[in-house]
């Protein structure tokens, strides 16, 4: 309520007085006026119209407070509203009375602090910090600060420092503009912080591990450019500018040994290429920053980066420039041209060894059973490992140990013949599987015959391993989605041949010989038959539609609470008298986000399987909405399913022994598969003579709703 509203009728009041008093002078002489009764009558007067005033403009000062504690009351009101969905704290601070004042998530006040209280919450250099912040705020030097503050030290060692982001701002000014009431808010950061800190840290060692990389280390991202190089490759290829190389855009397929590379296709793959780069440069020059020349031989690892969807992210390419190593290998051969024939055999010879183990990751295993010492090679020059008995056993799985300790005794009492075994160990491998490793031994003997130790090769099998591990894991669901195909084709026909034979064979009654009083029950039995014939193949189109996910869904805003209880007596439209049906509703009005027809078509078909089963009792229906989600549940006081039913409910056409679930068999099937592709989940739970009990959960958004204030069972 505004002042002004108030002051004419103030201002007509007092000049009326004066105007009564003037009056009243006219006609009176100025002797009679200074008489002492007419100067305490207009004393009198004076009084009660200045007492009228003093009245009046204390209504005005009454109203004009409640309208500002009113508007007041709606501004916090609207704050705590703001600071609910941004999920932050806040508090003000009287510059002048030097208190706190924190706010509750209701708008209101809910304590006040001294300022030594207060800062009892926040590390003691923040609490400083946050001071002299308000202080410059105070002093006009600014109108509002951000800062990060520590929570004070936790008590207890299971609990963790905060980390808050605090704004401050002017909230109230005096009349001489000076700031009297500051205001506070603060949001929770440590997560953030936290995830930031982390991600800055892998970063970090990403960016220094590839840069400090002994090996060319390349990245294409997933369009197939190249977005990083390290200082290794750089020198490899003889590329002086980086940022030009770069902004170049070069593309995989630039680069003459992956022209026919797919990245959106491609696996994990090693390439050993051969390329003349001058040959290149003349007829297809793509990447001019290369300043090499001759034949380059070169190997590289290219590993595509897929995410958890598996959506090609990127290419990672780990190569070297073997150049110098091919030739030198050149040069030893040409050399070793000059050298008698057995010794240039064995030199070769022990060069390919080394180089095989080397490039297929295959180690070379000497066992002697005199020492029961196992030798790990990765040339023929290098031992690597000497492993005893009892470390061997260790590295191995405890259901591979007695298959060990067979073979090591095979070895100690030098049996004669070869013999290949695969050993589950406890190493993982980069992908974080146990490793599975391959043994072949044979027997070394000397001049006399006689065996001294066992030689042979150690080779990682495990990719082979898990590879055929799938194909007997696919295998198996090929054959088992083959058995359902089946049993559904199976059980289709028999439901198919069912109602039809029911038609044909009352047809055919009308051929024969019967009384007319029959006709009407055989045309009954054919127009019951042909329905059920006719909902077996609409259940089964829709479903083949709701596998092919040609189903759409249109999710617009719905008021469910008003269409519930319509669904729900559609279902029990044929439910036997005897059964008490109950719908809890507990809104008047709930607009929410579905498919209407869908949604719909779930709690028919859930409500028409409870009728179905249920003769005596009761079936009731409710639905709830909680954390974004539309809650239902119809329960029925059944027949109830045992356990093994129960596992088969959802199964195409799975009926029960007794036969009372009738219906295509389609029904539950349709509801799981509708309420799975609308990103919700359903659960049956049931006992025999107990009836059953159907929760949905439906993911939705609600835009309004209107409780009832009481609930009429």
């Amino acid at each position: 309520m505004q002042i002004s509203k108030y002051i004419p009728r103030a201002s007509v009041m007092a000049v009326l007085a004066m105007t009564t008093l003037v009056a009243h002078a006219q006609e009176e002489n100025m002797e009679t006026i200074l008489d002492v009764h007419h100067v305490l009558a207009y004393l009198v007067a004076t009084f009660l119209i200045s007492v009228f005033l003093m009245v009046f403009y204390n209504r005005i000062i009454y109203y004009r407070e409640k309208d500002v504690t009113k508007a007041s009351k709606q501004l916090i009101a609207q704050l705590s509203l703001i600071m609910d969905a941004n999920k932050t704290d806040a508090w003000t601070y009287d510059i002048e009375k030097n208190y706190y004042t924190l706010l509750t998530d209701k708008g209101n006040s809910e304590k006040t602090y001294a300022p030594i209280d207060f800062s009892q919450y926040y590390d003691r250099d923040d609490f400083s910090e946050l001071i002299q912040a308000i202080y410059d705020m105070r002093d006009g030097l600014v109108t509002t600060k951000t800062l990060r503050v520590k929570s004070a030290m936790p008590r207890e060692a299971t609990e963790e420092q905060r980390t808050f982001e605090i704004t401050i701002s002017i909230l109230r000014k005096n009349r001489k503009g000076r700031p009297t009431i500051v205001v506070g808010t603060q949001r929770d950061i440590t997560e953030e912080q936290a995830r930031t800190e982390n991600t800055k840290k892998l970063m970090l060692r990403y960016q220094t591990v590839f840069e400090s990389s002994l090996v060319d280390m390349v990245f294409y991202d997933a369009n197939g450019n190249l977005t990083m190089i390290n200082e290794k490759a750089m020198e490899t290829f003889g590329i002086t500018d980086r940022k030009a190389l770069l902004k170049q855009r070069v593309k995989i397929t630039d680069i003459p040994s992956y022209r026919d590379i797919d990245i959106h296709a491609m696996e994990p793959t090693q390439l050993s290429s051969i390329t003349d780069i001058d040959h290149v440069k003349k007829t297809d020059e793509r990447v001019p920053q290369a300043h090499v020349h001759g034949k380059m031989y070169y190997e590289a690892d290219l590993s595509p980066i897929f995410d958890n969807d598996h959506n090609i992210q990127g290419v990672i390419v780990a190569g070297r420039n073997i150049t110098d190593m091919v030739e030198s290998n050149h040069h030893q051969k040409r050399g070793a041209l000059l050298l008698e024939k057995r010794t240039k055999e064995i030199q070769e010879y022990i060069q390919n060894i080394n180089y095989l183990l080397k490039v297929s990751d295959v180690r070379l295993i000497n066992y002697y059973p005199d020492t029961h010492v196992l030798e790990v090679s990765s040339d023929l020059n290098h031992v690597e490992y000497k492993l005893p008995q009892l470390r061997a056993f260790i590295m191995l799985h405890s259901e591979e140990r007695n298959k060990a300790e067979r073979i090591f005794c095979r070895m100690d009492r030098r049996h004669q013949g070869s013999f290949s075994e695969t050993f589950h160990t406890i190493m993982r491998d980069k992908e974080g599987r146990d490793v599975y490793l391959n043994f072949q031994m044979m027997p070394i003997e000397n001049k006399e015959g006689q065996i001294t130790h066992y030689m042979g090769m150690c080779r990682n099998q495990t990719e082979m391993t898990y590879t055929e591990k799938r194909l007997r894991e696919e295998t198996a669901k090929a054959q088992e989605a083959e058995q359902l195909k089946n049993t559904f084709l199976l059980n289709m026909s028999y439901e198919l041949r069912t109602p039809l034979n029911a038609v044909i064979g009352f047809a055919e009654l009308f051929g024969a010989e019967h009384s007319e009083e029959d006709e009407p029950i055989f045309a009954e039995e054919i127009k019951k038959n042909t329905n059920a014939l006719l909902k077996l193949i609409n259940d089964i189109l829709f479903l083949s539609r709701l596998d092919a996910h040609m189903i759409e869904f249109n999710y617009e805003d719905t008021d469910f609470a008003m269409l519930f209880d319509g669904w729900c007596y559609m279902g029990w439209s044929g439910m036997n008298p005897g059964v008490k049906t109950v719908v809890e509703n507990p809104y008047n009005s709930m607009l929410v986000k579905i498919d209407q027809q869908n949604l719909g078509m779930v709690i028919q078909k859930i409500c028409i399987y409870s009728a179905l089963n249920t003769r005596e009792g009761i079936v009731r229906a409710k639905y709830e909405y909680r954390h974004g989600e539309l809650m239902i549940t119809i329960e029925d006081s059944g027949n109830g399913m045992d356990a093994q039913a129960l596992q088969k409910a959802f199964e195409r056409f799975a009926r029960e022994d007794n036969g009372e679930n009738s219906g295509t068999g389609l029904d539950l099937p349709i509801v799981k598969e509708l309420v799975e592709q609308m990103n919700g989940a359903i659960e049956l739970q049931s006992e025999p003579g107990k009836g059953s009990t159907f929760f949905v959960s439906i993911p939705c958004e609600m835009t309004s709703m209107e409780k009832k204030s009481e609930i009429i069972i």
